[in-house]
């Protein structure tokens, strides 16, 4: 639904408002005119899609999908302005004369290189085949740049000359578009402030896998389901930029649990510097990964870190009544399981909910095969819910078709946020 609506607002409509106010011209005034009605209208609507406002990422079926649609579209956006600025739009022998005009142009051919630099570093955070990824934080500030860039098109097209009359419905809808981009982009700056909620971090237990910070509201705790996850910062030094992680627990006191894994600079500094008693700012809850939409049958899949939902998931399982479910978690050694306690006491609870670990060292490769022979009942009728690394996922999906043994539905989050 959320990507079908960013299409028909960022694509078809200002195409046909183009082709309402200009298709009579001639030459290459229509689509130089439709090509960037496109580019400004998909660019604001990125904007709104990234303030993750209440109800955005149902409409997307989660926050993964919203970056997901958002990182491609933006592509798309990017393609319709290079278009737009490199063919010429038929003039008939004219030029601008008016000062504002003339300066709304210079303003557009300025900011183009920047828009284009800012999507390749967005796009290219790790260099193909080199060992390098772009720092989160010059990432995070290409991202807050991209306003700028729209705020200085968003002038561009205000005050340059158009071949059509001010009055028609495109200009309309490229003011309303206006309006849509640069009030999603003050939200995105201030809106977090406000939706932040102070904890304080309790515990900091250093797992051989995973950190695992246990934090206790301050007031009011974050409104988070088991599976969910949130946008944490901590006020310890060089804690301070918000990361996505899922939760690993959810209390009913309004307590909740991160199990981080060590993979970059942030994660490492959370490992090595966060202490009892700092202060945590949390914005959450998101996500769509829900067992409780699966079914009566279910399989669900974690490799490594992939556990942490699935901790919340076995928590929240009642003692009867639940789905049946089968746990498979793979890991290399059975010191880097996370959590493994609290799988096997939700099992002793739950009678239908049964935990196999895989432990590759001892048990050999993971693959289709593998987990057919763990699971104590017939895949194809069931719901499968993987938590992973996503060569894993494809792998297990052409394993599962092959033996003949894919499951009614595959479920799982891309946990790619940039």
């Amino acid at each position: 639904m959320g990507k079908a609506a960013l299409a028909i607002v960022g694509i078809v409509l200002p195409v046909l408002l183009a082709y309402s106010a200009a298709g009579h011209l001639p030459g290459t005034t229509f689509p130089v005119i439709a090509l960037g009605a496109t580019a400004f209208s998909l660019m604001a609507l990125n904007l709104l899609v990234a303030t993750r406002a209440p109800g955005v990422d149902r409409m997307f079926g989660g926050l993964d999908q919203v970056y997901f649609a958002h990182k491609w579209f933006g592509i798309l956006a990017l393609a319709c302005a290079f278009l737009h600025q490199q063919i010429k739009i038929s003039t008939d022998g004219k030029e601008v004369q008016q000062a504002l005009s003339a300066a709304a142009v210079e303003v557009a051919e300025i900011a183009f290189p920047v828009l284009l630099v800012l999507v390749l570093i967005s796009f290219f955070k790790r260099l193909p085949k080199v060992p390098f990824e772009i720092p989160y934080q010059i990432w995070r500030w290409s991202h807050r740049l991209l306003g700028v860039v729209f705020a200085a098109l968003a002038f561009h097209q205000f005050f340059v000359k158009a071949p059509f009359d001010n009055n028609a419905l495109l200009a309309t809808h490229l003011n309303v578009m206006a309006v849509i981009g640069l009030a999603s982009y003050g939200w995105t700056i201030g809106g977090p402030l406000l939706r932040r909620r102070k904890y304080t971090v309790t515990a900091v237990t250093k797992h051989a896998a995973a950190t695992i910070v246990d934090l206790e509201p301050v007031g009011k705790g974050i409104d988070v389901r088991p599976g969910g996850f949130a946008f944490v910062s901590f006020g310890a030094k060089g804690l301070g930029e918000p990361h996505p992680f899922t939760v690993s627990e959810v209390r009913p006191n309004g307590g909740i649990q991160f199990s981080i894994r060590g993979l970059g600079d942030f994660t490492k500094r959370v490992r090595d510097g966060l202490l009892p008693g700092d202060v945590a700012r949390v914005e959450g809850g998101y996500g769509r990964f829900d067992y409780r939409a699966g079914g009566p049958r279910q399989v669900w899949v974690a490799a490594g870190i992939g556990i942490t939902p699935f901790l919340s998931f076995a928590d929240s399982l009642p003692a009867t009544g639940a789905p049946e479910i089968c746990l498979v978690y793979c890991v290399r050694t059975e010191a880097e399981g996370v959590g493994l306690d609290r799988l096997r006491r939700a099992a002793e609870r739950t009678s239908s909910f049964t935990f196999k670990l895989h432990v590759s060292e001892a048990d050999g490769r993971f693959d289709a095969a593998r987990l057919v022979a763990l699971v104590p009942f017939d895949i194809t009728g069931a719901a499968l819910w993987f938590c992973g690394p996503a060569p894993l996922r494809v792998a297990l999906a052409k394993g599962l078709k092959g033996l003949g043994k894919s499951p009614r539905s595959m479920h799982f989050e891309r946990f790619e946020f940039r």
